[in-house]
């Protein structure tokens, strides 16, 4: 499982801390491989979910991390393990407004390109163990209900375009 993948959460609009946001993402690995998925964001909560059944969906909660099964969601786990890249990540989020194009920490390199209307258009990540770039697209400020960032039940995400 690429439980790495959670570095994500900072494609997070840069006005994000009061906001509702939902992006499309697609993570391209150096090996070709990509993976695609959408994200929501409301205030620091996070819900990072694949398109694939056979992947997970990704909570970020109360500075907690949990997956839970795209294929089986009553199978929801804690993460526990400390040493991912997610709190590199948040180091970008908490420095906004003033969010830096390079960030050295941790034995990651993650490089930050923005677009033009102030949202991370891409985030790229390296280290010896992993080299993944993170594109967002069709990003969009949305009302989000709390329910989506719940996993007990986790409630399937219905997009709409309102």
């Amino acid at each position: 499982m690429r439980i790495i993948i959670f570095f994500i959460y900072f494609f997070i609009s840069l006005e994000a801390y009061s906001l509702s946001i939902r992006c499309d993402f697609e993570e391209v690995y150096k090996n070709g491989e990509t993976q695609q998925g959408f994200f929501l964001l409301k205030d620091k909560d996070l819900r990072y979910e694949y398109f694939s059944k056979s992947l997970y969906t990704v909570f970020y909660l109360d500075n907690r991390l949990f997956v839970s099964e795209n294929n089986n969601r009553t199978k929801t786990q804690i993460i526990e393990n400390r040493n991912t890249v997610l709190p590199n990540i948040m180091k970008i989020y908490d420095d906004y407004p003033e969010i830096k194009d390079n960030y050295f920490t941790n034995g990651y390199e993650i490089k930050v390109d923005l677009n033009t209307n102030k949202f991370i258009k891409r985030i790229s990540i390296n280290s010896t163990d992993l080299s993944l770039s993170i594109y967002f697209l069709n990003c969009q400020n949305k009302d989000l209900p709390d329910e989506y960032f719940d996993f007990n039940p986790v409630i399937d995400y219905v997009y709409s375009s309102k």
